[in-house]
């Protein structure tokens, strides 16, 4: 197993039990209902209390001693990031100092969000999950590992995380890294951008790191480091100003934001057609996280009621998309597929309910009704993958014309290799046909030559004229004899496209390499194999002119036709395989 899929195992694992954990806590979980803020290192100031909560004699203005506050209420009452570590029905004594008084009040902690506040924060933690976990899993580059974890922490911190069943040590561990994520994320979140886009240098990527560091330092501080002292001790180590540690981390959003549109618009071409669905999937995104962060530092908060977390969800799937769509698998390809099954289960669910309130209708009786209703349902069965191949190519010739023609295209090149003659005809026809049903930016032949491998068609200044015969592109065609995609070994081919093996009773002789389109999009499975059937078929019947020709050329030298020196010649002419 690769280390990216050890990685990914352990992230999931982590990230789903924790998330289990929360699932359990949820109603035994409580949290502390005025709104606080600091002020010196020993204290915190209420801003506002809600009706509910002046039953317990607080009062906006109030200022609560840590240190004379128990262990489990220091640790409910320092939270400053959204989490539930209270345990339910607990009861603490608030140690207040109103004016010159100060005062003991008792303050119990009620579960108070209802099951449709409950569902709808699960709901945005699995969609948020299960975009993490296909990107994790499915994903082969740096941009889909980091958004996983960017997504696996999201599940754990965010919107709540609920940690009120747990002892006082689970609670304590359990708001520590809440905090620690949720101030963090940003920072991950950026390393996402800075993998995806491009036109940017390595200075400008060290001095956004930096910034971002900078940024969200303060609030590392003051919500995981102070937080967790104020809980343990009742005194925060370092005490900054609120108001400063949520502009800094208000901050750390405009710096990815600028890094980002940067990037965007030194971005070209194909470049920036690839980053397209990112780019403005992250805008939208930070609509929400933005007026969330107003709000921290406004003396007039706007609150949308969830709407700042439905926007969250925009940039991982748009991202996920983007990521998916360019290097795993063509976004039509699902869709195919997705239209073709669901036609065809409404079809047969359909055809079942319509024949089953028929025969009710004609009032068949008990034992006939069920016989015919479970021939029914075998015929549908069995018919299933007939249907599924008829509905496929129905929808294919019309939702998906352009990738049914480019099929038929390769598939009759495929079919008519073997009945061509010339191999320039052969050469000629497979770099061109292939461009034009693919829509590749090219495609080249390369032929086995004594010390490697030889350009003898197509490819344009783009492909080197000759590659050495280990390199390990052409090391994995010999081992597997199929396909190789270039974005997964360095090679003298590039790192953009596919080469497909010319192998001949088990022997490479050269190969297709075709690059990736113009538009940006990769080959769909089904792309893969037809292009790999045409590179079987079109390797033979190559294998066979260039045998053909050798057998010419030698009995031509045999019979006294053609001198040595005229043959080499021929040969090299015709980049002939020895």
């Amino acid at each position: 197993m690769s280390s990216r899929a050890l990685a990914a195992a352990a992230l999931t694992l982590v990230a789903v039990a924790l998330l289990i954990v929360e699932m359990a806590s949820w109603g035994a979980s409580a949290r502390f209902g005025p709104v606080l803020h600091n002020t010196s290192r020993c204290t915190l100031g209420v801003v506002t209390v809600g009706d509910a909560e002046r039953t317990s004699g607080l009062r906006e203005g109030d200022t609560l001693l840590l240190p004379q506050i128990d262990a489990p209420g220091r640790l409910a009452v320092s939270q400053i990031v959204a989490m539930q570590v209270a345990h339910v029905n607990e009861t603490t004594r608030l140690v207040v100092q109103r004016g010159d008084q100060q005062l003991s009040l008792p303050y119990t902690f009620h579960h108070t969000d209802g099951v449709g506040r409950f569902l709808a924060q699960l709901g945005f933690k699995f969609v948020i999950l299960a975009v993490g976990l296909l990107v994790l899993w499915r994903g082969r580059d740096r941009a889909s590992l980091l958004l996983g974890l960017w997504c696996l922490g999201i599940v754990v911190a965010l919107p709540d995380a609920w940690w009120g069943g747990l002892p006082f040590n689970g609670r304590l561990f359990g708001s520590f890294l809440t905090a620690a994520l949720w101030t963090c994320l940003p920072f991950i979140l950026y390393l996402v951008v800075e993998s995806i886009v491009t036109g940017v240098g390595s200075r400008t990527k060290t001095i956004a790191r930096i910034l971002m560091a900078i940024t969200i330092a303060p609030s590392l501080i003051v919500n995981a480091f102070n937080t967790a002292a104020l809980s343990w001790t009742g005194c925060a180590p370092v005490f900054l100003d609120p108001w400063i540690v949520n502009a800094a981390f208000a901050s750390s959003q405009l710096v990815t934001i600028g890094f980002f549109v940067v990037s965007y618009m030194r971005s070209t071409g194909l470049e920036r057609l690839r980053v397209r669905w990112v780019f403005w999937a992250y805008m939208l995104s930070r609509f929400g996280v933005l007026l969330n962060l107003f709000n921290r530092i406004s003396l007039h908060p706007v609150h949308l009621s969830g709407i700042e977390f439905f926007t969250v969800m925009i940039f991982p799937i748009g991202c996920a998309y983007a990521i998916l769509r360019h290097h795993i698998i063509d976004v039509n390809f699902v869709l195919n597929r997705t239209l073709v099954y669901t036609i065809l289960t409404t079809l047969a669910v359909g055809i079942f309910i319509i024949v089953e309130n028929v025969l009710n209708a004609i009032a068949v009786n008990r034992g006939v009704g069920l016989a015919v209703e479970l021939t029914l349902a075998l015929s549908l069965g069995l018919s299933f993958n007939a249907l599924h191949k008829r509905t496929e190519s129905a929808i294919e010739r019309t939702l998906f014309r352009r990738k049914h023609q480019a099929a038929v295209a390769l598939q009759r090149l495929s079919e008519e290799a073997a009945y061509t003659e010339s191999a320039d005809a052969l050469l000629d026809r497979i770099t061109t046909e292939i461009p034009r049903a693919t829509g590749a930016r090219s495609a080249a032949v390369y032929e086995r030559i004594d010390d490697g491998y030889r350009l003898v068609a197509g490819g344009g200044n783009d492909m080197p004229q000759t590659v050495d015969i280990d390199d390990l592109a052409f090391v994995r065609l010999r081992k597997g004899l199929s396909q190789v995609d270039l974005t997964d070994v360095p090679s003298a081919l590039g790192t953009d496209g596919f080469a497909f093996a010319f192998a001949v009773r088990g022997q490479l002789v050269g190969a297709l390499v075709c690059s990736r389109r113009l538009n940006g999009e990769s080959y769909a499975p089904d792309e893969v194999a037809m292009l790999r059937n045409v590179a079987h078929e079109v390797g033979a019947e190559l294998h066979a002119i260039r045998t053909r020709q050798h057998a010419e050329l030698l009995d031509a030298v045999v019979s006294g036709r053609m001198d040595l020196h005229t043959a080499r010649a021929r040969l090299d002419s015709m980049s002939a395989i020895d």
